[in-house]
């Protein structure tokens, strides 16, 4: 089975609800595995972007929105990574990265874009690091060793 196929298996067990709450799997208590929060209003990329994720045996929280995104922050959960998409719709990620610094100081953001110049001014106002699109296995894998966090190889 080829990674989309494998992703749209997984589609099923895990969509995010239409008002845009955040979703944790309820395999969350697992002793090895990172803990990450992955902000997409896009469905189609958020389902890739977890099903990578996942594919890397991360346990992947979703939230489609910017309310969905601050209940995940606000909750007990320690995310490693949050995976926060640059360009959300009729929002903008800058308070979902600022609260993540305020309130879960473990937590790496990591900004996600195809737009370079505006990856390299986050990267100046220090943001932790970014995820260009278009990404695939490689690129994630290479998120998740930079941060000393386990992969599937």
């Amino acid at each position: 089975m080829n990674i989309l196929g494998w992703i749209k298996s997984k589609q099923s067990a895990d969509n995010p609800t239409a008002t845009g709450a955040y979703q944790r799997p309820e395999d969350a208590h697992h002793p090895v595995r990172c803990e990450i929060l992955v902000v997409e209003d896009d469905l189609d990329q958020l389902e890739y972007l977890c099903g990578l994720l996942r594919f890397q045996n991360a346990i992947v929280t979703r939230a489609t929105s910017i309310a969905g995104a601050l209940q995940a922050i606000a909750s007990p959960v320690r995310f490693q990574l949050a995976f926060i998409d640059l360009n959300l719709a009729n929002t903008s990620a800058v308070e979902v990265v600022r609260r993540i610094k305020t309130s879960k100081q473990g937590t790496h953001p990591i900004i996600v874009s195809a737009d370079f110049d505006k990856i390299q001014m986050c990267l100046a106002w220090g943001y932790v690091g970014c995820l260009t699109k278009p990404y695939g296995v490689g690129e994630i894998r290479g998120v998740l060793r930079a941060h000393w966090l386990p992969t599937s190889d």
